[in-house]
């Protein structure tokens, strides 16, 4: 079951990142602007992503978790597939809002399952390898999407990613079983509005919530122009280097993204969640202010990916950028569980879910976009887009200050809430 879901969790964040290093031939293909890369790329999916996300989970709670994440990974494959088929902004716009309809409901039933599999001693183990999905899935999206296009286009591409999925959709309807949900183990959940209200009230748990959703901003923006932003500004290197090496310069871009990034990422979150456990134990501060480190050191590591003049040394800068922002992960979802308290940890990420996807996944995109549209004219379109993400970037200095202010009063509310 574990490797089943794990395998469904990888192919979400594939056919989610896949659209990103696709960006350019898409551009050419149908004519879109900036702005409308950026509505692909981050809009279109997270606008049903952040609202179903909450409705599904609850869904899943009440009734067969199997049927509910077999169901959703062929919805959200087979809507990538029919991407093939576009022929408009408006179309691909469609197609994009039925992948985040379905993959809104792929990780958190996958995750209840999961817990209720496993036992305690093995559950924290269990959910890590789960976790290994994300970078996973991203990367083979990334080196996948950038050789495959160069070989059979953009549209093939995309029908090629679409393929898997109908595939471990059905292995999950016609192999796994629900073992239950074990309800007899969880106090009963406050009313969702009442859980909501009293979240919203606590200034710590919205410091840290929008730290994040920041943070995903910066990451979630500068990636879906990144395959664009090597095209314009340093196709000449790239097609050095993809000569030598028997690529494309998409697919040189796919390769070093998503090795980077996989490497990066991975060890970044691992190595921030064993922070979190060690150095929050000794102080609950800790949780705050190991986020704040890793915006502020992700920040300046994405500024120098930017602005470095050689593709190359930007490429393996993406490391960095990608270890630093990714250190948030395990301490600043444990201090929202923890601020959240036991009978509402459930709603606590769901509401961070919204933030991110909301403000990272919907809004990063788009201004990037939309400024990058404003500076092409008087620019260039590969300077204009430099312009734009660097100022998207800036986003990250503000999400180290919500999550150093949060770590003023982290201790005080969460001494407030065990007490309740």
């Amino acid at each position: 079951m574990l490797g089943v879901l794990t395998v469904g969790f990888a192919l979400n964040l594939l056919d989610r990142q896949i659209i990103n290093i696709l960006a350019e031939p898409i551009k050419r293909d149908l004519g879109l602007a900036d702005w409308q890369l950026g509505a692909l790329s981050g809009l279109s999916f997270a606008l049903l992503y952040s609202v179903a996300a909450l409705p599904i989970a609850r869904l899943a709670d009440r009734s067969n978790r199997v049927h509910v994440v077999g169901a959703a990974v062929l919805v959200w494959s087979v809507f990538t597939a029919f991407t093939a088929l576009a022929g408009s902004f408006v179309q691909m716009l469609l197609l994009r809002l039925g992948v985040g309809i379905g993959e809104a409901g792929g990780a958190p039933p996958s995750q209840s399952l999961i817990a209720d599999r496993f036992p305690p001693e093995k559950r924290s183990g269990a959910l890590a390898v789960f976790a290994t999905g994300a970078p996973v899935g991203a990367a083979v999206g990334l080196i996948g999407g950038g050789m495959l296009e160069g070989l059979i286009g953009w549209r093939w591409t995309m029908a090629c990613a679409g393929i898997p999925g109908v595939i471990v959709g059905l292995l999950v309807l016609t192999t796994l079983r629900d073992p239950g949900h074990g309800v007899s183990t969880h106090a009963p959940m406050p009313p969702l509005f009442r859980s909501l209200a009293t979240l919203l009230s606590r200034r710590t748990f919205l410091l840290i919530a929008l730290g994040s959703a920041l943070m995903s901003f910066v990451n979630y923006g500068t990636m879906a122009f990144a395959g664009s932003y090597y095209l314009r500004n340093h196709l000449d290197e790239l097609t050095r280097i993809g000569a030598g090496i028997g690529q494309t310069p998409l697919g040189v871009i796919g390769l070093g993204l998503g090795l980077f990034g996989a490497i990066g990422g991975a060890l970044g979150a691992l190595v921030g969640g064993r922070m979190g456990d060690r150095a929050g134990g000794r102080n609950v501060r800790n949780l705050a202010l190991i986020p704040a480190a890793g915006s502020l050191l992700g920040t300046i590591s994405y500024v120098a990916m930017f602005v470095v003049p050689s593709a190359a040394a930007s490429l393996a800068i993406f490391a960095l950028a990608a270890f630093f922002s990714s250190l948030w992960y395990g301490p600043g979802n444990l201090a929202m569980q923890r601020l959240a308290g036991p009978r509402a940890k459930a709603t606590a990420l769901a509401v961070a879910l919204f933030l991110n996807s909301a403000v990272g996944l919907s809004l990063g995109p788009l201004l990037i976009g939309a400024a990058s549209d404003l500076f092409a004219p008087t620019l260039g379109a590969g300077e204009g887009l430099r312009a734009g993400i660097l100022i998207g970037i800036s986003a990250g200095l503000v999400s180290m200050l919500l999550f150093w202010l949060g770590s003023r009063t982290i201790t005080r509310e969460i001494a407030q809430e065990e007490i309740a």
